[in-house]
């Protein structure tokens, strides 16, 4: 073994760029190390000193929405939120099948889009992103179509993906025009029988070209848990408490991709090869029974009260996950930075985000406002959809004060 594998390059107490401070620390909070060709990257602890670090502010910058007014500004099911170069804000609207147009200030310009299945039209929205220049694309689940828009709205091109993987949604464009996407279900392996009981079938996340064929097989990865029971002598497919699936995302050239079991994210190349492993040591994943009794209540707190009591005791007849999931969401910001949410029940949104350098390096973590749903961040600034005590939703603009 080559003498740089041997090699740990220790760094206690990162701040910003990343220039250790000469003072030594008793345990050191970052480690990289080389195993086989893959970088093993380990954080014991955050980079950021105590009280330092990026805060969100506690009120908007911008705030679009109305619970009562004009359509326009009216959402209904926010799939997706962006901010364009120039500072105009587009919104994903899931329940109109529209694509809005605001500008720097939230007012609004333009939309395009509505229900349908023609080009320009959609079925059902589940991601939006940026292309280059200030150009768009919106995936439709429904028809498993990409529709590139131009900073106008107009339709510039479409692409199907074709039929090689099914139940996709999307992770991601790549710089070289390539998209990113991932399985929700199974690979497509047959069973041939039913399997009771908690598990995860491998699911696929795939790279396709701009023609809508398949290029590259990122890797199978274990795919959504669920749980599976018999009712009348059929199965049935539930999600149980702590439910662990796959959290990926995209930088320019490369994928993230988590299976959620521990802390642990893989960075992978556009082909598929594992490049680097990014871990979080020391991280209880625990749950105890009041973990379980609050989870019970958050998912019955969506559920229609006169059916909260058949809920209750289908989810007391499911099997629970051992562990809770280490994480949730994977996100990459302006800067290549990685954010990690903590895991979050359905319906709530995460509070907490890690956030790590592009080296890897454990920065800290960022708290978000409640009830609060992250589509981007920029230099300074952070975008998404909030949801008021009555479930309106308003797309809001948090500056991000960087400290750290």
């Amino acid at each position: 073994m080559r003498a740089a594998n041997a090699l740990y390059l220790l760094v206690a107490g990162l701040v910003g760029a990343g220039i250790a401070c000469a003072e030594r620390q008793p345990e050191a909070s970052f480690a990289a190390r080389d195993s086989a060709g893959v970088e093993i990257v380990e954080s014991r602890g955050p980079a950021w000193a105590e009280g330092a670090g990026w805060v969100v502010a506690a009120t908007p910058l911008l705030a679009i929405g109305l619970a009562e007014g004009a359509a326009e500004y009216q959402f209904s099911q926010v799939e997706g939120a962006l901010r364009l170069p120039d500072g105009r804000i587009v919104v994903a609207d899931g329940g109109s099948r529209e694509i809005r147009f605001f500008d720097a200030e939230g007012r609004f310009l333009s939309a395009s889009g509505r229900r349908g299945g023609a080009p320009g039209e959609y079925q059902q929205i589940i991601g939006m992103g940026l292309g280059p220049g200030d150009s768009i694309w919106v995936f439709d689940y429904g028809v498993r179509r990409f529709t590139v828009l131009s900073g106008g709205g107009e339709v510039a091109r479409t692409l199907t993906l074709d039929p090689t993987l099914s139940n996709v949604g999307t992770v991601g464009r790549l710089d070289d025009g390539s998209f990113v996407v991932r399985e929700f279900w199974s690979s497509g392996a047959s069973r041939a029988e039913i399997r009771l009981g908690l598990g995860r079938d491998p699911a696929a996340v795939a790279r396709y070209a701009a023609d809508g064929t398949q290029l590259d097989t990122i890797g199978l990865f274990p795919g959504r848990e669920v749980y599976i029971g018999t009712e009348d002598g059929r199965g049935v497919m539930s999600t149980p408490l702590f439910a662990h699936s796959t959290s990926a995302a995209v930088t320019s050239d490369a994928v993230y991709v988590g299976d959620q079991e521990r802390f642990e994210i893989g960075r992978y190349s556009a082909t598929g090869a594992l490049q680097r492993s990014i871990r979080l040591l020391g991280v209880d994943l625990r749950t105890t029974r009041q973990d379980i009794e609050r989870a019970t209540e958050e998912r019955l707190a969506s559920v229609p009260d006169d059916q909260r009591a058949m809920m209750r005791a289908q989810l007391e007849s499911m099997e629970v996950p051992a562990t809770r999931p280490a994480y949730g969401r994977l996100l990459v910001d302006a800067a290549g930075n990685l954010w990690v949410s903590q895991y979050a029940a359905y319906p709530s949104q995460p509070v907490m985000w890690h956030v790590f350098a592009a080296d890897s390096r454990l920065l800290g973590r960022v708290r978000m406002p409640q009830r609060f749903r992250v589509f981007q961040v920029g230099a300074a600034w952070i975008l998404g959809v909030w949801r008021d005590d009555y479930d309106v939703e308003y797309v809001h603009v948090y500056e991000l004060r960087k400290d750290g």
